[in-house]
């Protein structure tokens, strides 16, 4: 007969503090450094650990304002489909960097502002000086194009690279007006 009587929200009174355990135990798990074992404490670290992190977060954009040459300013609100533009004042030249890997292989990066045919130029320097190309990754962003290229070079690698970087250069440099 006390099973009758049974209140009908206990069920869900236990599971809702089940829920509520497990999710405090999931809590512990993942903040670093946890005083007591009480949920109060567990909660008021948790809160201690999300500002410090702020902190942290703040501190490094800080230090990422502060560098120089800063060529990009940030704008929108702090999602993951946050835009980047350049700034208004900005003007930038072609830059090319070769980096050796080793024997005859090279990493060859490529920084221009896009223009009608640039990217066959400068394929067909690297046609010109038999360089063959093993990969290439190319992203282009308002107007900009950097192109990343994994290269090998057959024949004289000294004078090939010296030649082929400053050939690059010519072409990605912006022309004055």
């Amino acid at each position: 007969m006390g099973k009758e009587f049974k209140s009908k929200n206990l069920e869900a009174e236990r599971r809702r503090r089940g829920r509520l355990n497990g999710n405090i135990f999931a809590l512990r798990a993942v903040v670093p450094k946890i005083t007591k074992m009480s949920k109060e404490a567990t909660l008021s670290d948790a809160i201690e650990h999300i500002k410090n992190l702020q902190n942290e977060v703040l501190e490094l954009q800080r230090q990422l304002g502060d560098s120089p040459g800063e060529a990009w300013e940030k704008q929108g609100s702090a999602s993951c489909s946050e835009s980047f533009v350049p700034t208004e004042n900005a003007h930038y030249q072609g830059q090319v960097e070769l980096i050796s890997l080793g024997s005859s292989k090279y990493n060859l990066k490529i920084f221009w502002t896009k223009r009608a045919g640039l990217f066959t130029k400068v394929l067909e320097a690297l046609c010109s000086y038999k360089v063959q190309v093993l990969s290439l990754n190319t992203i282009s962003f308002y107007g900009y194009a950097e192109s990343f290229f994994t290269i090998e070079v057959k024949g004289e690698q000294d004078v090939v690279m010296v030649e082929l970087r400053s050939l690059l250069s010519s072409i990605v440099e912006v022309p004055s007006i």
